[in-house]
């Protein structure tokens, strides 16, 4: 028998997973528990309830009368697979009727699956390896980090912001850094600041992986090293605001790094910079970018930060861009499929969830797909392309740099 160290299992987790009314109400929503209805330990009602389950058969009133109860080896491998088929986007905590925090909940009790040694998954093991000898994800070299600001090296100037001094701090991200195919999304980024005027550098090859994929399985030690060498490569760059056009890096920065150590800079989303910057009049949009574009809401922008209209500003401040909207958006909008390891440990299911969304977008009859996420850009596109769909996938920053940069 395994006793289980619910060390990792805080007590308000507890509550919150003793507070589960069994309703029902998330299930319909998951995206997850949605593709697999038969299978009730896919839903979030059902991984709850195995939990709880599991913790009363060993710490319970009866166990501590009678003995803990045996935990089948493969029933505690089985609940830690399904744990991981959740893309955490939180969802189920928009319609909770007990208003529980499902994301706290979910990340929490994949930190106390860690700790028994019941994950992470295999599939996670490279990913999790890479961060730990590369500093990224994407088992590239951290000399490489950088090599995005060389196409524009001669039309933006990049302050290096670890030897100058500079307003704002863009941290760039691991997947626009290093992923040839959204290396634009850092480019483009980089284009509207400087087209802006705005005093801006990066940390250069010395940026570090942000830590949210460590986070998001439950490697929490491993995730807490990470944001304390970025804090300190932060408190070295001063700056007064640190930008991201990473959704991802934006909720673990904003969120998560608070709970570890102190970050004085004031930290934004790219689409709230810019809209500040349309809004003080230093952004001009003068060239027109015609043809219809839905927006697709990342859930760390959206459900986890709730900036659901900053990006929306933006597009109605292209002239000549028509936005429509998609029946589930903002709040109720539906996850790409990306997050929380799901693509990496189950990508038919992954691609599944992605599918359902561009045929969303695609109910629209819009030109373009637009997003504010490396991953969720990824996901979308791949489903695209392999639905031989005629939308376009665009991130909200291509879209800035059309009606901006001559």
């Amino acid at each position: 028998m395994r006793k289980l160290d619910i060390s990792k299992l805080d007590v308000l987790a507890l509550m919150r997973y003793d507070a589960c009314t069994r309703c029902g109400e998330c299930t319909a929503t998951c995206p997850t528990g949605g593709e697999a209805q038969d299978v009730e330990l896919v839903t979030p009602r059902g991984k709850i309830l195995r939990l709880k389950e599991f913790y009363k058969s060993q710490y319970g009133m009866r166990a501590k009368l009678m003995g803990p109860k045996e935990i089948p080896e493969e029933q505690l491998k089985e609940l830690a697979s399904r744990a991981y088929e959740c893309t955490i986007c939180g969802q189920c905590k928009t319609v909770c009727p007990a208003h529980l925090d499902t994301i706290e909940m979910w990340e929490n009790m994949r930190e106390f699956l860690v700790a028994n040694g019941l994950a992470p998954l295999p599939a996670h093991e490279q990913i999790v390896k890479s961060i730990e000898n590369y500093d990224n994800p994407w088992m590239q070299p951290r000399t490489q980090r950088s090599r995005w600001s060389k196409r524009i090296e001669k039309e933006v100037k990049i302050k290096d912001a670890t030897k100058e001094k500079g307003e704002v701090l863009f941290f760039v991200g691991c997947t626009a850094a290093y992923d040839p195919n959204i290396r634009d999304m850092a480019i483009d980024t980089a284009r509207v600041l400087a087209r802006a005027g705005v005093d801006f550098g990066t940390l250069g090859n010395e940026e570090g992986c942000c830590g949210s994929t460590l986070l998001r399985t439950g490697l929490l030690e491993s995730a807490r090293s990470l944001a304390r060498k970025n804090m300190e490569r932060f408190e070295k760059a001063s700056p007064s605001v640190i930008v991201t056009s990473c959704a991802g890096c934006y909720k673990t920065i904003r969120q998560d790094y608070p709970k570890i150590g102190k970050v004085d800079a004031r930290v934004v989303h790219i689409t709230q910079f810019v809209n500040e910057l349309l809004e003080s009049g230093k952004l001009k949009l003068d060239e027109r970018v015609e043809g219809v574009v839905t927006f697709h809401d990342p859930c760390h922008l959206g459900r986890h930060n709730k900036l659901y209209d900053e990006p929306r500003k933006i597009i109605a401040a292209i002239p000549g861009l028509k936005m429509v909207e998609m029946e589930r958006t903002r709040e109720e909008a539906r996850c790409c499929g990306a997050g929380g390891g799901v693509k990496t440990a189950f990508p038919e299911l992954a691609q599944k969830i992605s599918t359902l969304r561009v045929e969303d977008a695609e109910r629209t009859d819009a030109d373009f797909l637009a997003t504010s996420c490396p991953f969720c850009y990824q996901s979308l596109k791949a489903a695209i392309e392999t639905k031989g769909s005629k939308l376009k996938m665009m991130d909200i920053m291509e879209l800035v740099r059309l009606s901006c940069v001559p």
